[in-house]
């Protein structure tokens, strides 16, 4: 969206709040032509025994803008006297006639607002209404003084009697002192339709007692129907009633749908300012605001609604959510909350992603969530349903038009910070970020730093250990977006990430957080130009130290049970040939630390437990005895059905680490040597448990297998 020229007063219109506006500066929606054109009519027309003309629409449609507006070009004219009456400012048919007429005869006498030309004039018949109104109440309304008038209610009544032949004497000589009027007095009364029915009634009963002074034009302002039902009672027709008051009315039209456009996009740019937003979602932008959010405003009312409430929206969830669903989703909540609270409970029917293979159990699922997905769009206008899903989520396509989306697009809303993915929408609906998810700008980071591998390090170092499970995972669908160049440093500085990874499963179904490096390393490679993949991964594989990282890049790009190699089978002999004679010879400070050592052992090393000879020459030294316990260790998770409570039990990779020491004996004079080297030293917890599960295995306890 670029940005129009908008002029400060123009913004302060359009965030005003509910507030009508006050001239045609700021009018949005170009209907100052018809506020010159009511103003002409208003003074051409014949007003010899009064007039009342009608503005009306329905609430928020600008009826009181359009009223401001025809007030400011009747308020220049040196022929129109404008006199405002709020209706609110009185209770009770009594205190309305009073008010009224009082109200005219103080506006009439204003210094402020009296023209020259009708001066004298006006300060004649304000002083005519100030008697007429002093005769219609000899004792004037007093707030709060309702039970001094109810005292001398019959004092009031006899004085009214007996002035009943003045009163009809002052009615001619106020229209005779109008008709000689050079010129007319308009009188505006706005927010009728917001009266009490009672009050509407009364109100109409004043302006048709009283719309038949020459040269007085009342200028109403309402909504018809809820007028037209106020009036209405048991044999009486509202509409007609109605009628026969207003002789001229004027209906305010719609807004334009081009117009109001311009009103919301312009808005929205002038939220958006400064505010820091998320950058994907630009091409959907368009389609989104057209056939989502446009159709659902159709007043300036419903605007600036929706605006005000936008700003914090973008403030507390814009770097996470893409500014399209933001504003999409802003606007449901605004103008069809009932929408919006349907999307925020079936937030699994709008955003699972299913396997086109389908169960009896999944169809269950489907067609469970099929109806979901109808429920919401049926909350909304039909186009926008069908858009919303289209364009916001995606993946219930699968209910609606039976298109199908795979885990790469979901990776790809991820990326994008879409609502079609249902970490971005959960985090929209409550603002927070679940436990162990980064926030989006540290992922930017990464992203925006890869190409220069200092940068690429740093920023990667820079992210809490806590939050680089989620990062990485995050990361993977920008790989496609790395240049060629970079992809070898990058893969590099991936494999230095393994230590920051704990050895120690998180949960039962803790499956390893090592494939958050390896899904992108492996991508990387298959990007590579296959004439170019031995030499890229040859430069990958002597760039790194770490055996461990060795082992698991060359079980990625070597080949693999599918059949399919990135690397020449040459090239995979040999660089594993390299790695098992690395690690026979390795030093022991080199291994002592080293990540899964004996499952890398076991994969490098052709093993032999019967040839008596350990598989490498470090195996004895009780640093990497120790490590080779450590890595040893694995804890079996069981709970019982029904039951939330896990039962965890350590077991030993026995065969392995006999194998690995060439035997039995020398396993066990190796861990009896350990535990004289550890007796007087504090160890790490991992440790004790895996000499402790050593003893239990070497005592002859097994596992029971089930």
């Amino acid at each position: 969206m670029t940005e129009p020229s908008r002029t400060p007063d123009a913004r302060s219109a359009l965030f005003a709040g509910d507030d009508p506006i006050l001239n045609a500066e700021d009018d949005l929606l170009n209907r100052s032509r018809l506020a010159t054109a009511i103003a002409d009519e208003v003074q051409a027309m014949n007003a010899e025994r009064g007039a009342v003309v009608a503005i009306t629409g329905k609430w928020g449609t600008g009826k009181t803008s359009l009223l401001n507006m025809t007030a400011n070009i009747l308020r220049e004219q040196e022929a129109v006297q404008v006199v405002e009456f709020n209706p609110w400012f009185f209770s009770g048919t009594d205190h309305l006639i009073r008010f009224f007429f009082d109200e005219m005869a103080r506006q009439l006498r204003s210094e402020r607002s009296r023209k020259k030309r009708l001066k004298d004039a006006t300060a004649n018949i304000a002083e005519k209404f100030n008697k007429y109104s002093a005769s219609l109440s000899p004792l004037k309304f007093i707030p709060g003084a309702g039970s001094i008038l109810d005292a001398a209610q019959k004092a009031s009544e006899g004085i009214s009697q007996a002035l009943g032949a003045s009163i009809h004497e002052q009615r001619i000589e106020i229209s005779e002192a109008l008709g000689q009027l050079n010129g007319r007095i308009v009188v505006l009364i706005d927010d009728i339709d917001r009266l009490t029915r009672q009050e509407i009634r009364d109100l109409f009963r004043l302006v048709r007692l009283n719309g038949s002074f020459p040269n007085v034009v009342y200028l109403l302002c309402f909504d018809r129907k809820v007028v037209e039902t106020a009036l209405g009672e048991e044999g009486l027709d509202g509409a007609a009633y109605l009628e026969k008051i207003v002789k001229t009315s004027v209906e305010v039209p719609p807004a334009a749908d081009e117009a109001l456009a311009s009103v919301l996009r312009t808005g929205m740019i002038e939220v958006l300012a400064g505010i820091a937003t998320s950058g994907p979602g630009a091409d959907r932008f368009p389609d989104v605001f057209w056939q989502v959010v446009r159709p659902l405003f159709s007043t300036v009312r419903d605007v600036k609604r929706f605006l005000s409430s936008l700003t914090l929206t973008v403030r507390s969830a814009g770097d996470e959510v893409a500014l399209p669903d933001l504003v999409a989703l802003e606007a449901i909540r605004v103008m069809r909350p009932t929408a919006h609270d349907l999307i925020a409970q079936h937030v699994d029917a709008l955003t699972t992603v299913h396997g086109w293979q389908t169960g009896t159990r999944n169809q269950t699922v489907l067609s469970a969530d099929a109806e979901k997905v109808a429920t919401v769009q049926a909350a909304l206008p039909s186009d926008v349903g069908r858009a919303l899903i289209k364009y916001i989520f995606p993946a219930a396509q699968l209910h609606t038009e039976n298109v199908w989306h795979g885990s790469d697009s979901l990776q790809a809303w991820r990326r994008d910070r879409r609502v079609a993915h249902p970490a971005v929408l959960r985090y929209y609906l409550h603002r927070e970020l679940p436990s162990g998810t980064a926030p989006s700008s540290q992922v930017d980071a990464i992203v925006y730093a890869v190409g220069d591998n200092h940068a690429f390090e740093s920023a990667l170092a820079a992210i809490p250990d806590e939050y680089l499970e989620d990062v990485l995972d995050r990361f993977l669908a920008h790989v496609d977006g790395i240049d060629s160049s970079a992809i070898p440093a990058s893969i590099v500085t991936l494999l230095k990430l393994f230590p920051r990874f704990s050895e120690e499963p998180t949960g039962m179904f803790d499956f390893g957080r090592d494939y958050t490096i390896l899904r992108p390393v492996r991508k990387m490679m298959q990007r590579v130009d296959p004439e170019n993949a031995d030499l890229v991964a040859r430069a990958v594989y002597e760039a790194t130290e770490s055996p461990y990282a060795r082992i698991r890049f060359l079980s990625l790009v070597g080949k693999r049970e599918s059949g399919d190699q990135i690397i020449s089978p040459e090239l995979e002999e040999a660089l594993r040939a390299d790695l098992r004679e690395d690690l026979k010879s390795a030093p022991a400070d080199r291994l002592s630390s080293e990540r899964e050592l004996l499952g890398t052992v076991v994969q490098a090393i052709d093993c032999d437990s019967e040839s008596g000879e350990p598989a490498i020459a470090s195996a004895a030294v009780p640093a990497v005895t120790a490590r080779l316990l450590e890595t040893a260790l694995s804890s079996s998770r069981t709970n019982t059905l029904g039951s939330v409570v896990v039962n965890s039990e350590d077991r030993i990779a026995w065969d392995a680490l006999i194998s690995v020491f060439g035997g039995e004996t020398r396993l066990s004079a190796a861990v009896e040597q350990l535990k004289e080297h550890i007796a007087d030293q504090e160890v790490s917890q991992r440790l004790q448990r895996a000499i402790a599960a050593f003893d239990r295995y070497a005592s002859g306890w097994r596992p029971e297998e089930f």
